[in-house]
């Protein structure tokens, strides 16, 4: 497996993927891996909720 170092993450956004990821009973890293997955419209792990990712899907709608 490939690892990422993230640089110069906001402190809110560590918090809110600890927040996200203890409430389903997962890793704060678990949840980054998903957010990531999600955005790039690929599987995520059991549980995962897409509310709040956005993904771009390339439509006109995302580009206005």
């Amino acid at each position: 497996m490939a690892r990422i170092t993230v640089r110069n993450l906001d402190d809110w956004v560590m918090q809110r993927l600890r927040e996200r990821g203890a409430a389903r009973g997962v890793s704060m890293e678990q949840e980054a891996r998903d957010v990531l997955a999600a955005s790039l419209g690929l599987p995520t792990s059991k549980g995962f909720n897409r509310r709040g990712v956005k993904v771009d899907d390339g439509s006109e709608e995302d580009k206005k």
